[in-house]
C-alpha cells in the first residue's frame, strides 16, 4: 500500500486573464483565467466540461495568511451551501503584484456575488471593479498537495492525477523557466504539455519542482521532460 504525501506548497504560471463581466461581480475585482493550462490547449478553448469552472481571483485590499482565509472558507461553507475551494495567492495586474483569494470549483458563477458578499462579512476587502482587457500575467497560489513520489524527485498527484511534478536542483526565474521551455516546445516532438514552477514542503526541506500538466502523461514522458529540463537549467 502506497504512503500519500499530504503537504502544501506553491504554483507560479503565466495565464491569459481578463475581469469578470461586472454582472458576476458584486463590485468586487475578479480576473478570470481564460485559458488555465496555455501550454497544452495554445489559443483554443477547450470543451467547457473539461476544464468548467476556470479559476477566479478575487483581488483583496491587502495580504491575508492563508490560515486566515482557511478559517473564513469553513465558515463561509457554512452559509453557502455549495461546492468551492479557495486559498490565498498573488496575481499581476496593472504592472502591479496585487494580494487574491483564487476561485475555483465553482457549479456556477452566478454563485460569485453570494460568495463575495459572504466574504465582506468575515472583514476581507476587494479591489473595485474595474475592466482588465485580456493579457498575459503571471500568477501565484499557495496549493495543497496528496502526492505520490514512484521514485526520488518524481511526484504524481493523486487528486489530479493530470499533474506530475519533477524536482529541480534550486530556485529559477519565471523569466528563465519561460525561455528554456519555449525552446524545449520547439525541439520536442511531443511537446503537448502545460508547464509552471512550484514548491513543495517536506520534511527540514524545501523542494523546488517543475510542474506538468498533461492529460496523457506517462512514466517515460515525464521522466524525458525532467532530462531535458534539468539539462537546459544546468547550462
Amino acid at each position: 500500500m502506497k504512503n500519500n504525501i499530504e503537504t502544501v506548497g506553491t504554483i507560479s504560471k503565466k495565464e491569459t486573464n481578463a475581469s469578470l463581466e461586472e454582472g458576476f461581480c458584486n463590485g468586487a475585482l475578479i480576473i478570470e483565467s481564460k485559458f488555465p493550462f496555455p501550454g497544452y490547449y495554445s489559443a483554443t478553448v477547450p470543451d467547457k466540461d473539461t476544464l468548467n469552472p476556470r479559476s477566479v481571483y478575487l483581488l483583496t485590499k491587502k495580504i491575508h495568511d492563508a490560515e486566515n482565509i482557511m478559517r473564513i472558507n469553513h465558515d463561509v461553507k457554512k452559509s453557502f451551501k455549495k461546492r468551492f475551494d479557495a486559498t490565498v495567492g498573488e496575481i499581476t495586474v496593472f504592472n502591479q503584484v496585487r494580494p487574491c483569494i483564487r476561485v475555483k470549483l465553482l457549479d456556477n458563477y452566478t454563485h460569485l456575488p453570494e460568495l463575495v458578499d459572504l466574504y465582506r462579512k468575515y472583514g476581507i476587502r476587494f479591489l473595485k471593479y474595474r475592466k482588465v482587457k485580456p493579457y498575459y500575467g503571471l500568477i501565484k497560489i499557495r496549493k495543497y498537495f496528496v502526492l505520490e513520489s514512484p521514485e526520488p524527485g518524481l511526484y504524481t498527484d493523486v487528486e489530479n492525477p493530470e499533474m506530475c511534478y519533477f524536482q529541480i536542483p534550486g530556485k529559477i526565474k519565471w523569466s528563465k523557466f519561460e525561455k528554456i521551455t519555449i525552446t524545449l516546445k520547439r525541439n520536442l516532438e511531443d511537446n503537448k504539455f502545460d508547464a509552471a514552477i512550484g514548491t513543495i514542503f517536506r520534511k527540514n526541506c524545501l523542494v523546488d519542482v517543475v510542474r506538468i500538466y498533461d492529460t496523457n502523461m506517462s512514466g517515460d514522458k515525464l521522466k524525458h521532460l525532467k532530462k531535458k529540463y534539468l539539462e537546459a537549467i544546468k547550462k
